[in-house]
């Protein structure tokens, strides 16, 4: 049976490649990691480690003990956490998401107050994946997979952000895609929802989108813009002096949907679902206000 410390030296091995790394990210020295490593394949009558000049690699069976270690350690973690709650009296979660996601809803939601004590960043296509290693709520741009518990949060729109000294063709505070890309269109990329959302609604529309260029994220799309690179595509209010318009497409304005997922098994999960419920409603009440819009346009 691998203990705590087999569990923390094994997978420190097995995540950085080295015995050196590991002793280092571990805060131990490299003949504690050697010696707990040999101990555990002696105790467990198997080779764990190809030992190569380049390193530690794991053996078949290593890569299979791999998978069962992380599992112990997440629900170790996970018991971690239910005991600190408890020696608080409240609960504290973390929560993945994307970048932007988290700069611009959930940040703002725990400055507010909300039980979340972390936030872990993941590309979208990583996010509920997260799950599997100890986050407690993730929130993405796509469903959730279906074996989770879910919850819709809200839905954002997406704007376009322009110098006011070169506007699109802007008609009651909104820019049709197909106007918006006869200039250079900057998108947010990494497999942002914004980008597949414009890129697949262009695509229906049989709109050209050849000038569009992809950014880092939304801040670097409006920074261009206002160097005069293009047209910032982006849910976040406008920066940098630019001025905004809604994005629609034939009088329908695009929008990014938000969605909590979690494990319906997770030892809070009635907290989880409460939680997901207070951040939607936060949410709803946050987007028109940030898009400038009245409760009769919502």
């Amino acid at each position: 049976m691998m203990d705590r410390r087999d569990l923390q030296y094994f997978l420190a091995v097995a995540n950085h490649g080295t015995v050196s790394a590991a002793a280092a990210a571990i805060y131990v020295s490299q003949p504690a990691v050697s010696r707990r490593i040999a101990g555990l394949e002696r105790k467990m009558g198997v080779r764990l480690f190809r030992r190569m000049a380049s390193g530690m690699k794991l053996t078949p069976a290593g890569e299979r003990v791999r998978e069962l270690a992380q599992d112990l350690q997440n629900r170790q973690d996970r018991a971690d956490g239910v005991m600190r709650a408890m020696r608080r009296g409240h609960q504290s979660f973390t929560v993945a998401c994307p970048e932007t996601t988290g700069n611009f809803f959930i940040a703002p939601f725990v400055a507010a107050g909300a039980p979340i004590a972390d936030i872990q960043p993941a590309h979208p296509n990583e996010v509920y994946a997260r799950l599997a290693l100890g986050v407690d709520m993730a929130v993405n741009t796509s469903e959730p997979p279906a074996h989770l518990s879910r919850r819709h949060l809200a839905s954002s729109p997406v704007f376009v952000h322009f110098r006011p000294d070169a506007p699109p063709a802007v008609s009651g505070g909104e820019v049709e895609l197909a106007e918006a890309a006869r200039l250079p269109a900057l998108l947010p990329g990494h497999g942002s929802a914004i980008e597949r959302i414009v890129r697949e609604t262009a695509l229906a529309g049989g709109i050209d989108l050849a000038l569009a260029r992809t950014t880092s994220n939304g801040t670097m799309a409006q920074a261009m813009a206002a160097a005069g690179h293009g047209n910032a595509v982006t849910i976040e209010p406008a920066g940098f002096g630019l001025q905004s318009a809604f994005l629609v497409h034939q009088g329908q304005r695009l929008a990014v949907h938000l969605h909590a997922g979690w494990e319906p098994d997770h030892y809070a999960a009635g907290e989880l679902m409460d939680l997901a419920a207070s951040l939607g409603l936060w949410m709803q009440e946050r987007v028109p206000r940030l898009a400038g819009l009245d409760s009769g346009e919502r």
